[in-house]
C-alpha cells in the first residue's frame, strides 16, 4: 500500500538520481555551459552598456546560435553555427514584418517552424534543433513593430549570432582539434567495453554501443574534411577494423574474454592526445579458429594496426585499407535522402508547425496578452521523439514553469538594476546548460526565468507582473494542445516506418555479404557498405525504440515486429564480424542466401507475401544460416500474428 513514508523514499531516491545524474555529465557539460552562457550574455551586457538594454535582448536571441553543435569539429561548427545564425535572423525578420499583420502572424511562425524542422532533422542537427528559431519568430510575432523596426531588429538578432559564434569558435585557437580528439577516444573507450563484455549476457547492448561509438567518430573526422593521410583519418580507419575484429571475437565467444583485451585497447585512449602510444605486449591465448587466422590474430592485428596509425601516418602501411573517408553530404542531398515516402521526419514537422500556428492563434482566441507561449510551449513538448518522452516533457515543463516563475518573481519583483539582471541571466542560463542532458524539469526552472527576464528587459514597458502570472497558464494551455495534436496528428508516422527500415536494414546485410564474398581488390566497397550498415543499424534501433513507447493501442504489431528487428540485428552483427579473408561460400549458394534475404525483405516491407523461406546451409557460416532461420520465422510469425490480430478487429 502506498503511503507518505514510501513517497518520501521515493522523492529522496529521484532526488538522489537527479543529483547523480547532474555529477555524470557535469565534466562535460561545464565548458558547453560557459559557451551558451557567453554567447546570450554578451549581447545583453553590451546592449546594456551603451544605454539600450531592450537591443541587447533582441541580440540575445541571435546569440542561441552559440548553443549549437559544442561538440562538433570547427571547421563543420562555423558553417553549421552560421547558417542557424542566418535562421534565427530569418525568423525575427518574418516574425516581426508579420507581427502587425494579425492572424498572418500565426501562419508565418508555423512555417518557419515547418522549414526549420526539416533543415534540422535532415542536417542532424542535435537538440535544441529548430526549437531556438522558432523561439526567436514567436517571439518577434509578439511585439508589434512596423517594416522599419523588423529590420532593424534582425539586424541587432544578426549581430547576436556573430557573437555566438565567434564565442563557440573561439576555443579552435588553442585546441583545433579536440572534437576529432574526443570522438575517437570516446570510440575507443566503447570497443574497450565491448571486449569487456563478450561471452556476458549484456554483450548486445555493448555491441550497438561500439557500432554507435565508432560510427560518431567517423561522422566527426568526415565532418573536419580532414586529409586522406591526417593522424585522424587513419585512426578512424584502423578503429573500423579493430571494430570488426571486436565483433568478430564477441559474436564467436561463450565464454568471457581475457580482461587484458579491453585493458590494451583503453590503454590507447591517452594516445589520442599527446601521450605516448603504448607499446606493451598483448595477451596470448586462443580466442576462436577462423581457418587459418585465429580470433587472437585478427584482434591483435587490429590493435597493432590502430597504434601504429596514432603513431603517425607515416608509419602506418596503408595495405588494404580504402583511401580516406567519404567527404560530408552537404544540406540539399541530406534533405532530399530524409524527405521521402516512408520518412518521419516530414510529418514530425508539419506536427510542429500545426502546433506552433495552432498554440499562438489560440492564444489570440482567447486574448492572452503573450499569445505566442502557448506555441512555444508545444514546440518545446514536441520536440520529444515518441509519445512517452512527450508526457514526460509535458510534466517536466509544467513542474519547472511553476518553480520558474517563483524564481523570476523573486528576481523582478524588488526591481534591481539592470547589472543584476544580466548577471542573473548568466547565473541561470549556466545553470541551465549544466543539468538540460541530466534533467529537463530543472533546466526548464532556469528557461522559464530567462524567458521573463528577456521579457521584461526587451519591452520595459510592460507589466511583468502580468507577464509572470500568464506564463504558467501559457504553460498549461500549451502542454495541453502539444499532447492532444501528438495524439491525433499522425500517431503511426514511427510505428509505420519500421517496415520498412526493418528491410533497409536487410538489404544493407545484403550488399554487406555481397562485397565481402566477392574478393581480392574490394576493400572500399566492403568498407563503404559496412558504413552503410553500421548507420541503418542505429536508426532501426531508435525507430523500433520510439515505435514501441508510442501508444500501443495506435500500433498494436510494434511489439509483434520486435523479434525481428532482434533478427535483423543479429544477422547485421553477423555481416560487420565478417572477416575479409574467410572464404566466400559456393557462388550458388550465396546467390541463393541473398536472394532469401531480398524476398524476405520484400514480405517485411510489405510488398510480398510472408512465405516461408527456406535458408540455404552456407558450408562454413553454420550461425549466419542460422540466423537466417531465425529471421524467417520471425517475419512468418509477425504476418499470422498481424493478420489474426487484423481479423479479430473486423
Amino acid at each position: 500500500m502506498f503511503s507518505p513514508s514510501t513517497a518520501a523514499r521515493r522523492a529522496v531516491d529521484g532526488v538522489r538520481a537527479t543529483a547523480e545524474a547532474v555529477r555524470a555529465v557535469a565534466p562535460h557539460r561545464f565548458r558547453v555551459a560557459m559557451r551558451a552562457m557567453l554567447s546570450m550574455t554578451l549581447p545583453l551586457a553590451i546592449g546594456a552598456a551603451i544605454g539600450h538594454p531592450d537591443w541587447g535582448a533582441l541580440a540575445s536571441m541571435g546569440g542561441f546560435a552559440g548553443f549549437y553543435v559544442p561538440d562538433a569539429p570547427y571547421r563543420y561548427r562555423a558553417r553549421l553555427v552560421a547558417g542557424l545564425g542566418a535562421g534565427l535572423t530569418v525568423g525575427v525578420l518574418l516574425g516581426g514584418l508579420a507581427s502587425s499583420q494579425g492572424w498572418l502572424a500565426p501562419l508565418v511562425a508555423g512555417a518557419v517552424a515547418v522549414v526549420a524542422s526539416l533543415a534540422c532533422q535532415a542536417a542532424e542537427v542535435p537538440l535544441p534543433r529548430e526549437y531556438l528559431i522558432v523561439l526567436a519568430t514567436l517571439a518577434a510575432t509578439g511585439i508589434p513593430v512596423d517594416p522599419p523596426h523588423a529590420l532593424r531588429n534582425a539586424g541587432l538578432t544578426a549581430a547576436g549570432a556573430a557573437i555566438g559564434w565567434l564565442v563557440t569558435m573561439s576555443p579552435v585557437l588553442g585546441r583545433a582539434r579536440a572534437p576529432e580528439r574526443r570522438a575517437v577516444r570516446a570510440a575507443l573507450d566503447a570497443v574497450a567495453a565491448l571486449l569487456a563484455r563478450t561471452g556476458r549476457p549484456d554483450a548486445g547492448t555493448a555491441r550497438h554501443g561500439a557500432v554507435t561509438a565508432v560510427r560518431r567518430a567517423r561522422r566527426v573526422v568526415m565532418q573536419g574534411s580532414l586529409a586522406v593521410d591526417h593522424r585522424f583519418t587513419r585512426v578512424v580507419l584502423a578503429l573500423e577494423a579493430l571494430l570488426e575484429a571486436a565483433l568478430h571475437v564477441e559474436v564467436g565467444a561463450s565464454v568471457a574474454l581475457d580482461p587484458g583485451w579491453a585493458a590494451a585497447v583503453r590503454t590507447l585512449g591517452p594516445a589520442v592526445g599527446h601521450a605516448p602510444v603504448p607499446d606493451g605486449p598483448l595477451p596470448t591465448g586462443r580466442l576462436s579458429d577462423t581457418g587459418a587466422i585465429t580470433g587472437e590474430t585478427l584482434l591483435g592485428d587490429a590493435v597493432v594496426k590502430v597504434r601504429e596509425a596514432l603513431a603517425g601516418p607515416d608509419i602506418t602501411d596503408p595495405g588494404d585499407e580504402p583511401a580516406g573517408l567519404p567527404a560530408w553530404p552537404g544540406l540539399l542531398p541530406q534533405l532530399r535522402a530524409a524527405v521521402h515516402r516512408h520518412s518521419v521526419i516530414l510529418p514530425a514537422a508539419v506536427r510542429l508547425g500545426i502546433a506552433v500556428a495552432a498554440g499562438a492563434g489560440l492564444g489570440r482566441v482567447l486574448g492572452l496578452d503573450h499569445s505566442y507561449w502557448v506555441g512555444l510551449t508545444a514546440a518545446a513538448v514536441l520536440l520529444a521523439s515518441n509519445s512517452a518522452v512527450t508526457m514526460r516533457r509535458s510534466v517536466h515543463r509544467v513542474a519547472g514553469t511553476v518553480a520558474g516563475v517563483a524564481l523570476a518573481y523573486a528576481l523582478l519583483g524588488w526591481h534591481p538594476p539592470v547589472a543584476v539582471i544580466v548577471a542573473g541571466v548568466a547565473v541561470f542560463q549556466f545553470a541551465s546548460e549544466m543539468v538540460i542532458t541530466a534533467t529537463y524539469g530543472l533546466a526548464v526552472v532556469g528557461i522559464t526565468v530567462l524567458a521573463l527576464v528577456l521579457f521584461h528587459i526587451g519591452t520595459p514597458g510592460a507589466d511583468v507582473g502580468a507577464a509572470i502570472g500568464a506564463r504558467i497558464a501559457d504553460t498549461v494551455l500549451g502542454t495541453v494542445l502539444a499532447l492532444l495534436l501528438r495524439a491525433v496528428l499522425w500517431p503511426r508516422a514511427t510505428a509505420a516506418r519500421l517496415p520498412q527500415v526493418q528491410a533497409r536494414t536487410l538489404r544493407s546485410v545484403g550488399r554487406v555479404l555481397h562485397a565481402t564474398w566477392a574478393g581480392a581488390g574490394n576493400a572500399r566497397r566492403v568498407a563503404d557498405e559496412r558504413r552503410r550498415l553500421q548507420s541503418d543499424l542505429v536508426t532501426l534501433r531508435a525507430v523500433h525504440t520510439d515505435a514501441l513507447a508510442d501508444d500501443r493501442s495506435a500500433s498494436p504489431d510494434t511489439d509483434l515486429r520486435w523479434p525481428v528487428t532482434v533478427a535483423v540485428e543479429e544477422l547485421a552483427f553477423l555481416a560487420l564480424s565478417l572477416p575479409r579473408y574467410r572464404p566466400a561460400p559456393d557462388p550458388d549458394l550465396a546467390r541463393t542466401f541473398r536472394h532469401s534475404l531480398e524476398e524476405l525483405s520484400a514480405a517485411v516491407d510489405g510488398d510480398a507475401p510472408a512465405l516461408a523461406v527456406v535458408a540455404p546451409q552456407l558450408a562454413g557460416y553454420p550461425r549466419t544460416s542460422a540466423a537466417l532461420t531465425a529471421l524467417a520465422t520471425a517475419v512468418a510469425h509477425a504476418a499470422s500474428a498481424h493478420q489474426r490480430e487484423s481479423t479479430s478487429t473486423r
